[in-house]
């Protein structure tokens, strides 16, 4: 199965290639001071930036073929989608997602009962996108679909024409984050159409170039502002690139000097990725480029690469992926990310959770009803609400209910059976789990991890306030808190400073996570439980955790201090009642 841009049919040698795990290097940018576009037919020159852009480069191959592996799509979270396998005959591709954050841990994402798949492109909400072939024939002439894969489940996209190339050939190669993604199919003349397919509303709109007598159009990039790339070739052969924006404006991309230039990504900045050519038959050469508006063009070579670089997807942190030909003839996965040697600082405020709402009313009926909303609860716990009297005897009972996958709530308990009129002195009480009838009762289970003041105004809206858990029934005082993160590009570690009071003296879980302190995700980092004092107190430790690429991306991840320690938050893969987030900062 061939994808249809130059440099995806490199030479393969035999054997293996020693040493091809991830590797760093720093290399610069050339500057390309006379680099033009051509906006709407017509030539427009750009100030080509002042300094030479640096890059750090990693190589990143698949163990499970270290001969032949391409990065075609990077999203914020530095998810990459990729293959593996150069499609010919006993040599599939086979596609995969990994982490730019943890390049050994590969997984493999085909199309389920195809022979080749490759994975094209992934927006910021894992969405991936690609196209998946049944056959591996030796002359390369595979016909493919295309796919889109959401929360787990694969579906396939072709074009609806009856001027399909045989075999037919229908290609998604990016999509952004409102489900809107790209490709081509190829009709019976050979010739390409761009087309958008909606993964929501599964309509189709071509996409089209203008003014420059483009016989084959193809879409491979768009970005969350509805802008286009991609290439075209005219009539007379020559293909150049091109960006068209939502609002109509269209650019044509040709490196000056080239003899062939393909845009292929696009992130939300405008900074537009792709490959051109020099020279031709056996003294051709492929570089990978970057263009922006102000800047124009830079063109991206692989230290490693021998003549051969392609730059396929740039995501808004402006991180590069792509491949090269080695010395061996091998095709390497390329991941480039703008070099800095700056110490990047953050301090976070460490607030207590979970945090939210609750509003409590009674009907004519005497029924007490409880609408509560909170955030920052273990995902998928299940918690016994109640209001207390004073001295924390039970005064109505309201039942339980279960946090969302996130850690979320938002759902209304009723008591049982009609109850007395809420007393000022009484208080809304969250317990850590389920208590009294609703589950084995046990003494961790009972104890509140949030809970309103005094009911004085009666019925109304009262703010939740997290406790913290202590089955001895010690007051540590408040929930409190606050990190220092500190990445440093130049040692690679990211370093974390916590001080917190309040906690339950002993040791405490602390990750990184994906996704944020109202909408939990998954792990990121794993940092080294932290100490609380006979006082409950976590005074300036630090964590440091070291070959860390580059730093989360800004606003896509929260830092986390649990209840237990890393023994204890978690069963089975499952979380337990330790798990519960104590302190969390939105990094």
């Amino acid at each position: 199965m061939k994808k249809l841009v130059i440099g995806a049919a490199a030479a393969i040698a035999a054997g293996t290639v020693a040493g091809c795990g991830a590797h760093a290097y720093t290399a610069s940018v050339v500057n390309q001071a006379n680099a033009q576009g051509r906006q709407n037919g017509t030539t427009a020159s750009a100030a080509a930036s002042t300094q030479p852009v640096g890059y750090t480069y990693t190589t990143v191959d698949d163990p499970a073929d270290p001969t032949f592996n391409q990065l075609l799509g990077i999203n914020r979270n530095g998810i990459i989608a990729g293959y593996f396998g150069s499609g010919a005959a006993g040599h599939p591709n086979k596609g995969y997602r990994v982490s730019d954050h943890e390049l050994s841990d590969f997984v493999n994402e085909n199309f389920p009962g195809s022979v080749q798949t490759q994975v094209t492109g992934v927006n910021d909400a894992d969405v991936t996108v690609g196209f998946w072939s049944a056959t591996n024939n030796a002359d390369n002439t595979n016909g493919n679909t295309g796919f889109y894969r959401i929360d787990g489940s694969y579906h396939s996209v072709a074009y609806p024409t009856s001027n399909n190339a045989s075999p037919a050939v229908n290609q998604l190669l990016g999509i952004n984050d409102d489900g809107d993604a790209v490709g081509f199919y190829t009709d019976a003349a050979g010739a390409n159409h761009g087309y958008i397919y909606s993964i929501h509303s599964h309509h189709f709109r071509t996409v089209t170039v203008s003014g420059q007598g483009a016989a084959s159009v193809t879409a491979a990039g768009i970005d969350n502002n509805g802008d286009i790339a991609g290439f075209f070739t005219a009539a007379s052969g020559a293909q150049d690139g091109f960006l068209l924006t939502d609002g109509g404006r269209q650019t044509v991309l040709a490196y000056p000097g080239a003899t062939m230039t393909q845009a292929l990504g696009v992130n939300d900045h405008g900074e537009v990725v792709g490959v051109y050519q020099t020279g031709s038959g056996n003294s051709a050469q492929t570089h990978g480029f970057t263009w922006t508006r102000a800047g124009s063009f830079h063109t991206v070579d692989d230290p490693n690469g021998v003549g051969a670089t392609t730059v396929n997807g740039v995501n808004d942190n402006g991180d590069l992926v792509g491949f090269y030909t080695d010395a061996q003839g091998n095709t390497d996965g390329m991941l480039a990310t703008p070099a800095s040697t700056k110490k990047i600082v953050e301090h976070l405020s460490l607030n207590p959770m979970p945090t939210g709402t609750v509003t409590i009313s009674r009907d004519s009926d005497g029924t007490i009803a409880a609408h509560v909303v909170a955030t920052g609860l273990t995902p998928g716990s299940a918690h016994t609400v109640e209001i207390d009297t004073a001295d924390g005897a039970s005064a109505v009972r309201l039942g339980s209910f279960t946090a969302d996958g996130t850690g979320d709530a938002n759902t209304t308990l009723t008591s049982d059976s009609p109850a007395g009129e809420v007393s000022s002195g009484d208080r809304f009480v969250l317990r850590l789990g389920l208590t009294g009838s609703d589950a084995n009762d046990n003494a961790l289970a009972r104890e509140p991890i949030a809970q309103t003041g005094h009911l004085s105004d009666g019925y109304g809206t009262y703010e939740l306030h997290a406790v913290d858990v202590d089955v001895n029934g010690t007051a540590q005082g408040q929930l409190s808190g606050n990190a220092t993160v500190v990445y440093d590009p130049t040692a690679k570690t990211l370093s974390v400073t916590v001080n917190a009071s309040g906690l339950t003296p002993g040791m405490h879980a602390a990750h990184i996570h994906q996704g944020s302190c109202r909408s939990q995700g998954s792990v990121l980092y794993m940092l080294m439980d932290y100490q609380a004092d006979e006082h409950g107190n976590v005074v300036d430790e630090t964590r440091t955790l070291s070959g860390v690429n580059q730093p989360p991306a800004e606003g896509t991840w929260y830092l986390n201090l649990h209840l237990g320690d890393s023994n204890s938050i978690l069963s089975n893969g499952s979380p337990t009642l330790s798990f519960r987030p104590l302190l969390c900062a939105n990094g």
